[in-house]
């Protein structure tokens, strides 16, 4: 069986919220085992222990939280051959999708062992510290139900 964390750092609550409907999508098939994780309370080799890897951070200045920041720093000293890596981010306009462009830059940085993030959101908020806009959590229920189907297809 599949298994994958969602790490999420959750500086007002939105990027929790978001992470809990990413795992509510990718759980709901039965075909991926799912545990949520608060960046402050995981370990690397915690994260490394799962096949599916989503990490979320709030948009901090155009990327990620520092605590993400570190998190994906000491992963990518470590072979992430066949580890299948997911993105999302808080942010407000004009900074969508900011920070999940640069969690994968930073992850890929001197690391020639990532495969290439399958996915990737940017999930609005009326202001930093939300709320979430109107049918945002539904499209990261969506991105989970995704991350599964992804997962059918290429079985």
């Amino acid at each position: 069986m599949t298994t994958a964390i969602v790490v999420y750092d959750p500086w007002y609550g939105c990027t929790q919220a978001a992470a809990e409907e990413v795992a509510r999508g990718l759980s709901e098939d039965s075909r991926v085992v799912t545990v949520v994780a608060n960046v402050k309370s995981v370990t690397v080799r915690q994260v490394l222990g799962h096949e599916i890897i989503v990490v979320g951070s709030p948009n901090h200045r155009g990327g990620p939280s520092p605590r993400i920041r570190r998190l994906l720093e000491a992963m990518r000293a470590v072979d992430l051959r066949g580890r299948r890596f997911v993105f999302f981010d808080i942010s407000v306009a004009p900074s969508h999708g900011r920070a999940v462009g640069r969690m994968e830059g930073i992850l890929r940085h001197e690391n020639p062992f990532v495969s290439p993030s399958f996915m990737g959101l940017s999930v609005i908020a009326a202001r930093p510290r939300g709320p979430i806009l109107p049918g945002e959590l539904s499209r990261c229920r969506e991105l989970g139900r995704s991350i599964g189907n992804h997962l059918a297809l290429s079985a």
